[in-house]
């Protein structure tokens, strides 16, 4: 009797022992009784996007934080392709290609170019009583009692 093999095709999160993690499309190949995991990591094309949340970017010599809503730029990255043995896969998640492809962007180790910072929020504005007679009156207005 022969053993009974089960196939494996989509989008997937693999994490291999060693810390490592591909995402990619996942498809089971087989080399005689030998089985490995082909996981083919999509090119990405240059693309501008804006900013979800503040990040720590190079920006002209000098480290800043681009606030949420800047726009930014990442490099071309081809694609690859990476066979692994069952044995160095510590587990596997199917996903969606949507949420591949977001995983993916992520992981990415190319630089982001900053092309425009959004602007920062103004800090609000505070006020400070200029004599001792104004913060007297401001402490009778408090609607609590200071012990």
């Amino acid at each position: 009797m022969e053993p009974q093999t089960t196939q494996f095709e989509g989008w997937a999160v693999v994490e291999l022992f060693g810390h490592a993690k591909e995402i990619g499309f996942v498809t089971t190949r087989y080399f005689g009784t030998a089985c490995l995991f082909q996981i083919d990591v999509p090119e990405l094309p240059d693309r501008e996007f804006a900013l979800q949340a503040p990040q720590w970017l190079e920006h002209e010599g000098r480290t800043v934080l681009a606030p949420e809503g800047s726009k930014v730029k990442r490099a071309a990255s081809p694609g690859r392709t990476r066979l692994v043995g069952p044995s160095a896969i510590y587990s596997m998640t199917p996903c969606t290609q949507e949420t591949a492809m977001v995983g993916i962007e992520r992981m990415q180790p190319r630089p982001l170019i900053i092309l425009d910072l959004a602007k920062k929020p103004d800090a609000p504005a505070v006020t400070w009583p200029e004599t001792d007679a104004e913060q007297e009156e401001d402490e009778e207005a408090l609607p609590f009692e200071r012990h």
